[in-house]
């Protein structure tokens, strides 16, 4: 567990329920593994986010299966606000819920504590910003945004705790690396951008490769050679002194069109 999920167990105490964040193109893998050991009993509801990446019919198996395994979840556009309501609708029974568990006791009715996690760039910010109807958390296209937790007063008498996405200690495994660097949840620098772009095509290549030919204007010849990174970047002239092709420049555009969904909507893993 890393040392930064540790220390969000202080916020822990004063939260009523979890709005756990991952991404709907890696449902699984940009999930924080053992995140039950900290949260314990608490009320969770998985998010996922940016569905309109995603494969829609696999966003639906993903959510029956972590609803049949006891978890609630729903997936949402953070962008359009596409199944908000969802999820708002649940909040609300929930703070219900806690409102009538107070005055039974005899206590006063408080706002119902939310805190947000998630690993970076899976859309934390994004998605409290639609709840809160307003610009209350920076946003942008780049893990590490936001800096430190934050209480945000959200409609409906709800409070939301939003805090920085900290990677897991085992997140640097090879396969599980590249491809949340595919989707931009690992820092720019870190993994070599050239071996994300290569397992992007050879991902694209068995699955629709004709989304790569039509986007760069390559040949099937060139789709079928051995360095398409390189065919890619003569089409697109991306060349450094002496003709030679800027492979660096090229797999930077090539993951930028992937994670924007220029090259179509992708799960990169199924249940």
């Amino acid at each position: 567990m890393p040392a930064g999920l540790k220390s969000l167990r202080q916020y822990l105490k004063v939260v009523d329920i979890v709005l756990e964040v991952a991404d709907a193109r890696l449902p699984s893998s940009s999930r924080y593994p053992g995140l039950e050991t900290i949260l314990g009993s608490r009320a969770r509801i998985l998010v996922l986010t940016r569905i309109d990446l995603a494969e829609p019919a696999a966003t639906t198996r993903w959510l029956d299966v972590f609803r049949a395994g006891g978890t609630p979840a729903v997936a949402v556009n953070a962008r359009t606000g596409e199944g908000m309501r969802a999820l708002r609708q649940q909040l609300a029974g929930i703070a219900k819920e806690k409102k009538e568990k107070l005055a039974r006791k005899g206590l006063r009715a408080r706002p119902l504590r939310i805190m947000v996690l998630g690993i970076p760039n899976v859309g934390k910010s994004s998605l409290l910003n639609r709840l809160a109807g307003r610009g209350a958390a920076r946003t942008g296209d780049r893990p590490g945004i936001t800096r430190g937790p934050q209480w945000i007063r959200i409609e409906g008498d709800m409070e939301l705790l939003d805090t920085p996405g900290v990677l897991w200690s085992h997140w640097h495994e090879p396969g599980t690396a590249l491809w949340l660097g595919a989707i931009g949840c690992v820092p720019e620098g870190i993994l070599p951008v050239t071996d994300i772009a290569n397992l992007v095509v050879e991902f694209l290549l068995a699955k629709a490769p004709e989304l790569l030919r039509t986007r760069y204007g390559i040949t099937e010849q060139e789709a079928a050679g051995a360095n398409l990174l390189a065919a890619i970047g003569r089409r697109r002239g991306y060349l450094l002194p002496g003709g030679i092709i800027d492979q660096e420049k090229t797999a930077q555009a090539l993951v930028k069109d992937f994670r924007e969904g220029y090259l179509g909507r992708f799960t990169l893993e199924l249940p």
